[in-house]
């Protein structure tokens, strides 16, 4: 459901008369959702209980699934992908804090190796499937095959995972601070998605900038706030992963976005088709994870961290070079690149970040490393987004090939800017 949505999105714009700023909204709408939320739900997962949590989100998100799918309105739809990314964080945030849980933490590298092998094995299958839905059945059909499916297999789930929801204490969420950061993160969406309007799309990026500080510096007088800021800036280990994580992740749904629009629109491929491509990097992330997890637990997490980083920087290079007369089999080398680089930075990564907080505080750590993975790719959309704008505006993506392809070499040239960034604070940390 997170990486097939992707392949769909050429057909949706075709039904719906979509342009290229909606279609990016689709992606952005929902990562937004899932980085506001994300700290309260970790928060709220401390304190009431895990897999309560997991579950109420993995039901929620199934839903709205089913609904976006019955709409025909794209601002209906955009509504709903927010309501989507709302509940993906409930599951985001709870997830790994489960495992963190169960498992000791000499162990934990091989456990969180296993375990984002099958996320990475679910985001294989994602645009396999999707693609061959899309062909037969529709755009419709990714949306509400994907939410029954996540319905079915949430029963076995609700035996086998046992949940004890107790009442979380008075303000162990502040509400507040939600709000603000829900409204900065939809000021800054809104303002990258207008900025081909001049005055209204950079006020509305200024906006989402300012209401971020004014968040971070509130957070700093609140007895119980969603982000301790005094924490982060002492606990070197878990701010250096944070930070190399939201810098690293900014290429994933940028990448994917703009390359399943290549291959359909300037490539003339079939949805199935790009989807078979885009598998192919996270296939080899589902295979290769364990492996890292594996290594972490005996070597050093910073250094293998490290090394993924280098290689999605030489995926992000790679991309530079794609064109018109490239071929496929060009574009399915930069995304096996990236999903190598990939697998070998998640899991050590994880690691790191769970070693670095005690036992009680799992499911914020979770939640952290969450929101910096999902701010990474809602970070990379955004740019993304800016640019498909203020370059193609409301048109249809394959109205100008040429075009389209200009402005995803200025995407990847930025993508490979803050990767190096990225590489440079990942270096840095190992001493």
């Amino acid at each position: 459901m997170i990486s097939g949505v992707a392949v769909a999105l050429p057909a949706m714009g075709a039904d719906l008369g979509a342009g290229a700023t909606a279609l990016s909204l689709v992606e952005t709408l929902f990562l937004a959702a899932a980085v506001a939320l994300l700290l309260p739900a970790g928060r709220l997962s401390d304190a009431a209980d895990k897999a309560a949590l997991y579950k109420v989100g993995m039901a929620a998100f199934a839903l709205a699934s089913i609904v976006t799918g019955l709409l025909s309105s794209i601002g209906a739809i955009l509504a709903m992908r927010f309501l989507q990314g709302a509940f993906s964080a409930a599951v985001q945030a709870s997830g790994p804090a489960i495992i963190a849980d169960a498992v000791p933490p000499e162990r934990r590298g091989r456990a969180f190796g296993i375990t984002i092998g099958a996320v990475y094995a679910g985001l294989t299958l994602g645009p396999i499937v999707a693609g061959m839905l899309v062909r037969f059945w529709g755009w419709r059909a990714v949306f509400i095959v994907g939410g029954v499916l996540v319905l079915l297999l949430l029963a076995p789930v609700h035996f086998m995972l046992r949940a004890r929801w107790r009442t979380p204490a008075p303000r162990a969420v502040h509400l507040p601070s939600t709000a603000l950061v829900i409204a900065a993160m939809l000021a800054l969406v809104g303002g990258a998605a207008s900025v081909r309007q001049g005055a209204l799309g950079y006020g509305g990026m200024a906006l989402g900038v300012a209401l971020l500080a004014g968040f971070v510096l509130w957070q700093r007088r609140l007895p119980q706030p969603l982000l301790n800021v005094a924490v982060l800036a002492q606990n070197h280990v878990l701010r250096n992963a944070l930070v190399v994580q939201w810098l690293l992740y900014c290429n994933a749904f940028g990448t994917v976005f703009l390359l399943s629009l290549y291959m359909q629109t300037v490539l003339g491929e079939t949805p199935d088709t790009a989807g078979e491509v885009i598998a192919l990097g996270t296939l080899l992330m589902a295979a290769i994870a364990p492996l890292a997890g594996v290594l972490t637990d005996r070597a050093r997490p910073a250094l293998i961290a490290s090394c993924g980083v280098a290689v999605v920087l030489l995926a992000a290079l790679g991309a530079t070079a794609l064109g018109a007369n490239t071929g496929i089999v060009a574009t399915g080398l930069v995304l096996a690149v990236q999903g190598v680089g990939f697998a070998f930075f998640s899991s050590p990564n994880m690691t790191m970040v769970m070693n670095a907080v005690p036992r009680e505080r799992t499911g914020i750590a979770a939640a952290l490393t969450a929101t910096a993975r999902s701010l990474g790719m809602v970070s990379g959309m955004l740019i993304v987004g800016a640019l498909v704008s203020l370059e193609l505006g409301n048109e249809p993506v394959g109205a100008d090939p040429a075009r389209f392809v200009a402005t995803m070499h200025i995407s990847f040239w930025i993508l490979a800017a803050v990767t190096g960034a990225a590489l440079a604070v990942s270096l840095g940390r190992m001493r």
